[in-house]
């Protein structure tokens, strides 16, 4: 099986995009050192500074699912619950 690619789009609530920016990069350095992690990067978009993105490549879908069960991604999802207007993500493959 190839790898598998995410992309996550969050939106701050209006006055909350420093503090889900704040959030979000705590994510980054423990969710790169794990096995199975081969990408992930955190972009802001310019047009709009309360969208924020996720952009992974993991190895497999074990290590999907190893990641989602890791006591930092259950904090990060516990610390921006209050704080997202909305999430959406999208698992993808390459086809070419």
């Amino acid at each position: 099986m190839s790898a598998i690619s995410i992309t996550a789009i969050l939106q701050a609530k209006p006055g909350k995009e420093q503090l889900l920016y704040q959030e979000l990069v705590k994510a980054v350095a423990p969710s790169r050192s794990e096995e199975g992690c081969i990408k992930y990067v955190l972009h802001q978009s310019i047009e709009n500074n309360a969208v924020f993105v996720f952009y992974e490549i993991w190895k497999d879908e074990e290590s999907i699912n190893l990641h989602i069960e890791t006591d930092h991604y259950k904090q990060y999802r516990r610390n921006i619950e209050d704080l997202i207007e909305s999430r959406q993500v999208y698992r993808l493959q390459e086809v070419n």
